[in-house]
C-alpha cells in the first residue's frame, strides 16, 4: 500500500486502525539502538579539517532543507513535505503515538532508496552524521535505518537549531571577533575575482557569494543565467557568511593565526535583499582598505563575462529588468540614454551597453568610501594582482602580528 496515494478519508481510517494495536513510542522503537550524539562544534571542526571524509545527511523535508542547511549537508527526507504535513495533522488531531506510527509507516518504505543513497555517496568510506531540526525524532530514526543497513552514524545534538545558535553567537556579538582588510574599487575592477583567486591562501569572506547576488539592482542576473539556487532569506544569508568564517581553512587561516584579518569586499549595508550583520558592517567601516584600479576596457570585459556569459540569456534578463524598471532608469540616466541602451541590447551590442552603464550609471551612482587606501593594485593582470595582494598580506600585514 502506497500511503501517499491515500485520500484524506483513507488516511483517517488508517489512523483509526492504530487504536486496535499496540503502538510503540519512539523511545521504545530506538531502545535497542545506540544513537550517538555529536555536538555541532565537533561537526564543524571535522568539516573544516576534512569535509570530503564526512557524509552529513539532513533528514528534514525538501522544503526545510531548501531554506537553510548546515554546510556540506545532503538531503534525505525521512518525511517528504506532504508526509510531514500529514504527520503534523495527526499529532494535533489524534495523538503523539498515532503520529509516530504514521511517520514510521511513511519512513520504512524508503529503505531501498536510502541504501542506494548511501552507496552513491560512498558512505562506507566516510563518517556518517545525521541532523534534523532539533536533533530529535527524524535524525534518530534515520540513524536507526542507517544502522539496519549495516552502517554506523552519529546524530547532531540540537540539530540545525544548534548551528543557528553558533551563527547568532558570532553575527550578533556586540563586537565582531575578527578583523578585516576591505577590498574597494569601482565596478568591474575585479574585487570578487581577486578574492576568489587568493581564497586558498588567504582568509576571505565573500558577501556576494553568501547572498548569490552581485549587490546592485542587476546583481541577480549572473547567478540566474548559470542556474545557481537563490538564497531564500536573511537566515540562509547569515548561515552562508558564518560557514565561510567557521570553515575557513586557507593557508593563513584565522583559526590558527588569531588576529589575522579576513579580506572582504567593500559593500553597502545591503547585498541584494539581505542586510549585512551590523557587527560585520561596523568592522568594515573601520577597516583598512586596499583599492583596486583597472582600465575601462578590462572593466567592461569583466562585466560582460559576469552578466553575459550566456549571451542570449543575459540579454533577455537584462531587457526584462530594464523594461520592468523603465521609470527608474529613465530618471537615473535620461530618456534618450535609456532608449539607446534598450536598442543596444536588442541589437546584441553588449560591449557598448556595458560601457555606457559603467560611465553613466555605476561610476556616478556607486561612489567609493572616503578612505585613504593602504595600497593600490591594478587588476588588468589578475595573476600579478593576486601575487601583490598575497605579498602585502603575508609580509606587510601579517608580519606585524
Amino acid at each position: 500500500m502506497n500511503l501517499n496515494e491515500l485520500n484524506s478519508k483513507e488516511l483517517f481510517e488508517l489512523v483509526l486502525s492504530y487504536k486496535n494495536e499496540k503502538v510503540l513510542s519512539l523511545k521504545e522503537i530506538l531502545s535497542e539502538y545506540n544513537i550517538i550524539p555529536f555536538s555541532i562544534n565537533e561537526v564543524l571542526n571535522l568539516l573544516r579539517a576534512d569535509p570530503g571524509n564526512i557524509l552529513l545527511i539532513d533528514a528534514r523535508s525538501e522544503k526545510e532543507f531548501s531554506e537553510t542547511s548546515i554546510p556540506h549537508a545532503i538531503n534525505f527526507p525521512v518525511l517528504t513535505n506532504e508526509e510531514r504535513h500529514n504527520v503534523g495533522l495527526v499529532y494535533k488531531k489524534y495523538s503523539q503515538s498515532a503520529a509516530i506510527r504514521l511517520a514510521v509507516d511513511f519512513a520504512e518504505p524508503k529503505t531501498n532508496s536510502l541504501k542506494k543513497f548511501l552507496e552513491e555517496n560512498k558512505a562506507g568510506d566516510k563518517q556518517i552524521i545525521v541532523n534534523c531540526w532539533r536533533g530529535g525524532g527524524r535524525s534518530s530514526y534515520l540513524s536507526k535505518m542507517i544502522s539496519d543497513l549495516g552502517y554506523s552514524s552519529k546524530v547532531v545534538s540540537g540539530g540545525i537549531k544548534s548551528y543557528r545558535k553558533e551563527v547568532n553567537k558570532t553575527l550578533t556579538a556586540e563586537i565582531f571577533p575578527y578583523e578585516f582588510i576591505e577590498i574597494s574599487g569601482l565596478t568591474g575592477c575585479g574585487k570578487t575575482d581577486l578574492l576568489k583567486s587568493v581564497s586558498e591562501k588567504l582568509p576571505v569572506i565573500d558577501l556576494e557569494n553568501a547572498a548569490k547576488h552581485f549587490s546592485s539592482l542587476l546583481g541577480h542576473i549572473p547567478y540566474e543565467i548559470t542556474g545557481i539556487k537563490k538564497v531564500t532569506g536573511q537566515t540562509e544569508f547569515e548561515n552562508n557568511i558564518y560557514a565561510q568564517i567557521r570553515l575557513n581553512n586557507s593557508e593563513y587561516s584565522v583559526h590558527e593565526n588569531p588576529g589575522f584579518p579576513f579580506l572582504i569586499e567593500s559593500e553597502s549595508k545591503r547585498v541584494g535583499k539581505f542586510n549585512v550583520p551590523e557587527n560585520i558592517y561596523g568592522k568594515m567601516e573601520a577597516a583598512k582598505t586596499v583599492k583596486l584600479t583597472g582600465s575601462l576596457h578590462h572593466r567592461i570585459n569583466r562585466i560582460i563575462k559576469d552578466y553575459f556569459s550566456d549571451r542570449d540569456a543575459g540579454i533577455k534578463l537584462m531587457l526584462e529588468l530594464f523594461r520592468s524598471k523603465e521609470k527608474f532608469f529613465r530618471q537615473q540616466l535620461s530618456k534618450i540614454l535609456f532608449d539607446d541602451l534598450i536598442l543596444k541590447l536588442e541589437n546584441g551590442n553588449v560591449y557598448e551597453f556595458t560601457e555606457i552603464m559603467i560611465k553613466d550609471y555605476y561610476d556616478k551612482r556607486y561612489r567609493e568610501k572616503k578612505k585613504t587606501p593602504v595600497m593600490e593594485i591594478n587588476t588588468d593582470d589578475m595573476d600579478r594582482a593576486s601575487a601583490e595582494l598575497v605579498e602585502f598580506y603575508v609580509n606587510d600585514l601579517s608580519g606585524d602580528k
